[in-house]
Parts: C-alpha cells; structure tokens; sequence
C-alpha cells in the first residue's frame, strides 16, 4: 500500500485522498464521490496546521474496514504507533523542513497496512 500512496501523492492527489485511493485500491471496498470530495476540507491540516490530513484517512479507513467495536481498538493501536514514530500529530510538525511528504505519507500508508495486517484482516476477508 505504501507505493500506491506515493504513487497518488505524486500524481497531485491530497494526503487523505493518496491514502484513501491506496487503500481502497488494497483492500477492495468503494471510495464514494462524497468521500473523495471530503477529503479537499481536511487537505493541510485542514488549512489551518491542525491534524495531519493523513492520520485522519487513516482512521477513517479502520472504520471502513472494521466493525465499531474493532475499529476502535485499532484505532487506539495506530493512534499510539503512529505517536510514537513520528512524534507528533500536526501537519506542520510532521511536514517540517521537507518539500513534500511523499515520504511521510510511504510511512504512514505502511504503519496503516501493518496494523490492518496484524489483525488478519486479508486472511479473513480473501
């Protein structure tokens, strides 16, 4: 999933809908025209520096994928590796000094698959 995010990323897509695409593009299930014209309110940080557009894909893919309950829980996995990798939750933070976050957002597409995969989800659902 990580070369699909960075695939979209480069081809001009925002950092939720690159993740988003990948996602959709891995795990099978249909990106909405409502969703995808979401994610142009949550792109940099929902322009004001706040969260990390990203983060919140991500999330929201958990709860495409999952039901409540689990998506829950693994939202708390993710939440927890993703601060403990990157330190930080903002888009300025994680963004800061680079030209563009093709290379966060590999890192995140992958942290995101690792989750999904430690909970068997693609043994399950194949």
């Amino acid at each position: 999933m990580k070369e699909k995010t960075m695939a979209y990323c480069r081809a001009g897509e925002n950092c939720s809908l690159a993740l988003l695409r990948a996602a959709s593009d891995q795990y099978g299930f249909p990106l909405s025209k409502e969703l995808i014209d979401s994610c142009g309110a949550v792109c940099s940080g929902f322009g004001i520096g706040g969260i990390c557009s990203a983060l919140v894909a991500a999330i929201m893919i958990l709860g495409i994928l999952f039901e409540p309950e689990e998506a829950k829980k693994q939202r708390l996995f993710f939440l927890l590796a993703f601060r403990e990798k990157f330190e930080a939750m903002d888009c300025p933070t994680l963004s800061a000094g680079k030209l563009d976050c093709i290379d966060l957002m590999r890192d995140i597409g992958a942290l995101l698959e690792e989750t999904i995969a430690k909970t068997g989800f693609m043994e399950k659902n194949v």
